[in-house]
């Protein structure tokens, strides 16, 4: 049983339609002067129709997303042939959607029951991330070594990938996605 999906797949018929509705904007700068940024935002409203023809959302449908990357290269080095650089990643956006848990129904059938009624309907609390990256690489005329400190959610946001109900206990538990997590890489380019 995949959540969200019944049982028996031969349950679906292809008599639904889907609408999607938004708006869209970039601004970027490309990498000169030391410097690149780019910016990206959506707006939107997806929805879908079943055979029952009763409109809902779709599993996507989180309205909003918003996502900034901009970083700094500065020139060190006897002969300014190295680089350090600063980047930063940051994103916001809607909360997923879900099929929630019918508790009454789980508890009768001692196994978990989704309440497709109310498909899409809630979604979870707002996503949010911030990544922070150090690199510094030693340009050789043949070879570059590159040393990155990769710091992943740097505020250890608790964005959660989706919600589990215990049936023994009858509670309920989230399921986060990774908090903070500092990654170090080193790469050989030749």
């Amino acid at each position: 049983d995949f959540e969200g999906f019944p049982d028996d797949l031969n349950e679906f018929v292809n008599e639904g339609t889907g609408d999607n509705l938004g708006i869209e904007l970039t601004l970027e700068k490309f990498l000169s002067k030391g410097y690149y940024f780019l910016f990206t935002s959506s707006l939107y409203d997806s929805k879908y129709k079943g055979s029952d023809n009763i409109e809902r959302n779709t599993a996507f449908n989180s309205n909003y997303v918003f996502n900034l990357l901009a970083g700094k290269e500065l020139p060190v080095g006897k002969s300014k042939q190295n680089t350090l650089g600063f980047d930063i990643r940051a994103n916001y956006m809607g909360g997923r959607r879900y099929i929630p848990i019918d508790q009454k129904a789980t508890e009768e059938q001692n196994s978990i029951v989704y309440n497709y009624d109310l498909a899409y309907e809630n979604k979870h609390k707002d996503y949010f991330r911030i990544d922070v990256k150090l690199s510094f690489n030693l340009n050789k005329p043949q070879v570059t070594h590159k040393f990155i400190l990769d710091f992943t959610n740097v505020t250890n946001s608790e964005n959660i990938f989706k919600e589990n109900y215990n049936v023994s206990t009858g509670a309920f538990s989230y399921v986060y996605q990774p908090g903070f997590m500092p990654n170090f890489q080193y790469k050989i380019l030749f």
